[in-house]
């Protein structure tokens, strides 16, 4: 009878114990919770990136195109977005679906259908070496996905292509940027209204070839772009999100200006591209030297107003790029690629990690790789009550600034550039300014005007403080023009064509306008950082023997004592029995 009773009690516990185990798993299933021990937080998702997975109402779904045999680091990055997009499927409450393809399987003919479709779509193809037993073999990879929500499709791509960085670094970029990428792609892929974008034309600005590239992008990424001419309309406060203002080379005139003016003091914001100098490479052909003048614009006192000024200056900086320059005789004649200092190589950071002169660069700039640019002219600030600035480009650390009218020649190239002469470092060429601007326009308009003024702007009606609003400020126009080919076709925004490379000009750009365009400001997610923990080689060395002892050794001991404990209990209390 008493053996009968102590099963009944075991069962009783044993069934209690299920009962537990099954409730503690049906609420872990529904309540979804997570620890986030790393130091830099890298599992905690951003605040913008909570509210905007809580707010999608339909299925996105995620096609992510990186899975097949990799090596480590892109093993990692693979981890890295799967973990990721687990994170974004719970948060969202499972309307974040996702699925890894290899677009490497399959048929020849398959695969090059699906390589040719996926390049089509916006993804960009790496060529990877991958080791194996015999050798080496390459491998086309497309390390992006495609994101579709409601017959709409975007395209990510998630591998940070960085000439300047070791392929570990790139590989660690790539890993920061995820959460933006992924919440970016979201956000463009569910927007019911695409931000609306305003290139202005009418002062003689890049025209649409020149841009062709930024504006091609700009539409594959859902942004509504039009092009503005001021004088053919009569008010564009409202109308758009963001202005771009790209190298225009005719002054505005005061009607213009206001509506630019009232454009910013209605929350618009704009991004100046602009050239304070007239000088372009055109005017040296032929020709032994040109006279760079200072460009008259008409826009100094409106800038000025809103806390910028552009100096009247040439940015000399021996980190610069090449042109190609005539050395010999022949046919065709010979040439050679000589740095030439009127084109700077811009950075937001500095490349000595102890000079203590640069600032933290800001999200638009960080972790971007070098910007080209052509005739570029310094920046100066203005102290403006309730504007705050922030510089996003630099010169490098050994540059100079000639003052206007110059002379601009190819003599300068027959010399070695001497460090002594190029003592001005970290010349500022961009800021970002964000603030409650006040209109250049306050105080020089009589009642009877701005009466009219509100009688025929109705929608909108004169202010002369402003709303929030944001503004880029940048010291070349050239910086968004992208290169035309021999055949007149536009080459990417950045592609340098006599060196075949690809600067960060792109990424400058949309990180700006995602910027001036982004309320809810997702655009910080991009300020996560990773930090890389390499091993000591040295210890690795030193310590082996003793680490390999410790892992494999201490498991052991620690389970061998507990069954010696738990023997040694057991005895005791049944020897009492």
């Amino acid at each position: 009878m008493k053996n009968t009773s102590l099963k009944i009690r075991s069962l009783a516990r044993l069934a209690i114990l299920l009962v537990i185990l099954v409730l503690i798993n049906i609420i872990g299933h529904n309540l979804y919770t997570r620890l986030d021990l790393t130091t830099e937080k890298r599992y905690t998702l951003a605040p913008a990136t909570t509210s905007l997975l809580r707010d999608v109402d339909d299925v996105v779904y995620v096609q992510v195109y990186l899975e097949g045999k990799f090596p480590a680091g892109f093993k990692r990055l693979r981890n890295a977005t799967e973990e990721m997009l687990y994170e974004f499927a719970n948060v969202s409450g499972g309307k974040v679906q996702y699925r890894f393809v290899d677009p490497s399987a399959g048929e020849y003919a398959q695969r090059e259908t699906l390589y040719k479709s996926l390049y089509d779509k916006g993804l960009s193809p790496t060529n990877l070496q991958v080791k194996e037993n015999d050798g080496t073999s390459q491998q086309i990879i497309f390390p992006g996905l495609l994101m579709r929500y409601r017959g709409q499709e975007v395209p990510v791509n998630l591998l940070e292509n960085r000439p300047g960085f070791a392929p570990d670094q790139a590989l660690n970029i790539s890993i920061e940027l995820l959460e933006y990428k992924l919440a970016n792609g979201i956000k463009k892929v569910s927007q019911r209204v695409s931000p609306r974008i305003g290139i202005l034309q009418g002062h003689g600005e890049l025209d649409t070839l020149q841009m062709a590239d930024i504006i091609t992008t700009l539409g594959d990424l859902k942004y509504d772009v039009k092009l503005v001419n001021l004088s053919n309309t009569l008010s564009v406060a409202k109308r758009f999100e963001t202005l771009i203002v790209a190298k225009p080379t005719q002054p505005f005139n005061e009607q213009d200006k206001f509506k630019l003016d009232q454009f910013v003091m209605h929350g618009g914001s704009i991004l100046w591209l602009l050239d304070a100098t007239d000088a372009d490479m055109d005017s040296l052909k032929g020709q032994p030297f040109q006279m760079a003048s200072t460009r008259d614009l008409n826009l100094d006192d409106q800038l000025f107003r809103y806390g910028v000024r552009f100096n009247n200056d040439l940015v000399q900086d021996i980190q610069s790029n090449v042109i190609p320059i005539v050395v010999g005789q022949g046919n065709p004649p010979q040439t050679q690629l000589l740095p030439w200092p009127y084109f700077p190589v811009l950075s937001s950071y500095s490349s000595d990690p102890n000079d203590t002169r640069m600032p933290k660069p800001h999200t638009i700039v960080r972790n971007l790789d070098a910007i080209a640019t052509q005739f570029i002219s310094t920046i100066d600030t203005i102290k403006v009550p309730g504007v705050k600035k922030t510089p996003l480009l630099f010169s490098s650390k050994y540059s100079k600034a000639i003052l206007t009218p110059a002379r601009i020649h190819f003599a300068i190239l027959k010399e070695q550039p001497d460090p002594k002469n190029y003592t001005k470092s970290y010349m500022p060429v961009s800021w970002l300014l964000e603030g409650n601007f006040t209109s250049v326009f306050k105080n020089r308009l009589s009642a009877e005007t701005i009466q009219t003024l509100n009688d025929s702007l109705s929608n909108v009606g004169f202010k002369d403080a402003g709303d929030y609003a944001k503004m880029i400020v940048v010291g070349d126009g050239d910086i968004i023009a992208n290169a035309l080919g021999t055949d007149g076709n536009p080459y990417l925004l950045g592609y340098y064509p006599y060196t075949q490379q690809t600067f960060a000009n792109k990424d400058f750009i949309l990180n700006c306008i995602e910027y001036l365009t982004d309320d809810a400001q997702l655009i910080e997610t991009r300020n996560k950082e990773i930090k890389l923990r390499m091993l000591d080689k040295v210890k690795v060395r030193d310590q082996k023997l003793m680490w390999q002892v410790i892992n494999m050794g201490v498991p052991v001991l620690i389970v061998a004592l507990f069954g010696l404990a738990y023997n040694f209990i057991r005895r005791r209390k049944y020897a009492r029995n």
